[in-house]
């Protein structure tokens, strides 16, 4: 199976997932459709199931009922590294950047699974090997780019403040042209300026060959950039529609949104 039997533009559909661990229900029956083009939110309170629905869709968990399908494949049986052949990337809550590797460095390595240049290459100085390198750092540099921080690509990760460093993963995260990305609390960790940053940042990748899902608790972010939001309330589906709809939504006021207030 290759990535190229999905074709571009295909929404990402989940029907009647559900997941549990011995006799604990993580996920319940959960159905719903991820569209390209668009920037989807999944929020919920601690212990919702946002981690696991990613780790469902990512391969990581094999769900116990219920389907994944995209572009009319069936990808629930398949492990991860099928996934990301696929076209399946994320990014995870806690910045995980190789500190011995430049920014490019660290950004080419979401490279790997495309490269083919063998173990040979990396000892040797092989045409091949050599030709190939040039290419991933050209790509990049361009994942750089369209995050607007390619001034930082020869710098080390402890140079950097927490801001950069997240825009860099998902730099690692895009590099390989992923068909979903999903990004896990993306905005862990930063102040009010890097938060505005990535928004800006978010809002570049939004596609219409890419499903964007964010999981996120800064609610200012997700209502400022997601086109759709699902909500998640104990392993349920709670709400979905518009920010301006699951604002307003009274069940996720009572649950979610309300908290914050008090």
């Amino acid at each position: 199976m290759s990535a190229a039997v999905i074709q571009h533009a295909e929404p990402l559909r989940v029907d009647g997932l559900s997941l549990s661990f011995g006799g604990i229900q993580v996920l319940s029956d959960i159905s719903l459709r991820l569209e390209a083009g668009e920037i989807t939110g999944l929020i919920g309170p601690n212990g919702a199931g946002k981690t696991s629905f990613f780790n469902c869709l990512t391969g990581i968990y094999a769900p116990t009922q219920g389907g994944i399908e995209m572009g009319g494949l069936r990808l629930e049986a398949l492990p991860p590294f099928r996934r990301a052949a696929l076209g399946f990337s994320r990014s995870f809550q806690h910045v995980a950047l190789c500190p011995e590797l430049t920014i490019a460095e660290n950004v080419m390595i979401g490279l790997d699974r495309l490269s083919r240049a063998g173990w040979l290459h990396a000892f040797l100085p092989l045409p091949a090997g050599r030709k190939e390198r040039a290419r991933n750092r050209a790509l990049a540099l361009g994942a750089l780019e369209r995050l607007g921080i390619a001034q930082v690509a020869d710098s080390r990760p402890a140079e950097l403040p927490p801001g950069l460093l997240r825009l860099a993963e998902i730099a690692r995260a895009i590099v390989g042209e992923p068909r979903v990305l999903l990004l896990d609390e993306p905005a862990a960790g930063l102040n009010s300026i890097e938060t505005r940053d990535l928004a800006a940042a978010l809002k570049k990748l939004r596609s219409p060959d890419l499903v964007l899902v964010v999981v996120e608790h800064d609610m200012d972010l997700i209502m400022d950039v997601c086109d759709r939001i699902f909500v998640l309330n104990v392993g349920r589906l709670l709400a979905s529609g518009t920010p301006a709809q699951v604002r307003a939504n009274p069940e996720v006021v009572k649950v979610y949104l309300g908290d914050e207030d008090e």
